[in-house]
């Protein structure tokens, strides 16, 4: 399951965002904010009861679920579409809808993607208990079950195609914890180390959490760990060096 590091052609996308009831919609912020960093095209997978824009432009299409399928139904889904609907994509961005990001992260990260041969996925979020002063750029972490962070995921065609098929992370919905609704980072940290594949966050964190209330845990705030640290939207992304000095372990 490898990917080639260094393009010679630009990267073909294809991104989504999950989105669900929440007090204090962040969507449409989200959606813009997603535009600046790069990416206009885009599909929203939304549960019912979600706040759509009323001025969603043609560029965003919109997948509305008849039912509530709960987070990580929705995302499992949203993901498959996504392939399904791109199955020859380079990259697979699946977001969040409480989340800002860093102006150009999309062309900052073409010409990085990937880290490595061999991938598990990118997180463009990076909680404030993996961040490292000492580190710039792709840090590998090993959390496995107790990963956090589902913000702002990235796969690889080869990644995606052998997460979706994968039989555990397909019988979490069967018989796993909270009736299989929720813990996305949780089955994708565990499937990485499973995989014995590498899980990559970005130091400094590209990603910012900034919805104040939680859809899954009502009585979470995105305070504390749950937010990231050093996130300074004015950051200038410069392309690494060389590959190897933009990786830390």
């Amino acid at each position: 399951m490898q990917v080639e590091t260094h393009r010679t052609a630009p990267m073909n996308w294809a991104v989504g965002m999950t989105t669900a009831p929440r007090m204090n919609s962040t969507l449409s912020q989200s959606i813009n904010n997603l535009k600046v960093a790069g990416w206009a095209q885009m599909r929203i997978f939304a549960e019912p009861g979600s706040s759509i824009p009323a001025n969603i432009s043609g560029e965003t299409s919109v997948s509305l679920r008849d039912q509530t399928l709960g987070a990580f139904p929705n995302w499992y889904l949203g993901l498959t579409e996504l392939y399904l609907d791109n199955p020859h994509a380079d990259a697979y961005l699946i977001c969040q809808d409480d989340i800002v990001m860093i102006r150009d992260t999309r062309q900052y990260l073409e010409e990085c993607l990937w880290p490595a041969t061999e991938i598990g996925v990118v997180s463009l979020y990076c909680p404030s208990h993996d961040h490292r002063d000492d580190a710039s750029g792709f840090l590998k972490v090993k959390s496995g079950w107790n990963t956090w962070g589902a913000l702002a995921y990235i796969f690889s065609n080869p990644g995606v195609r052998e997460f979706l098929s994968d039989l555990i992370v397909l019988n979490h919905r069967h018989h796993g914890p909270h009736q299989g609704l929720r813990n996305i980072d949780s089955i994708v940290g565990s499937w990485c180390e499973r995989r014995q594949l590498p899980y990559f966050v970005h130091v400094p964190t590209l990603t910012q959490h900034i919805g104040r209330s939680s859809t899954i845990w009502k009585n979470n705030t995105n305070e504390g760990r749950r937010k990231a640290i050093k996130y300074d939207p004015r950051l200038l992304l410069n392309e690494p060096e060389s590959q190897n000095d933009s990786i830390s372990e």
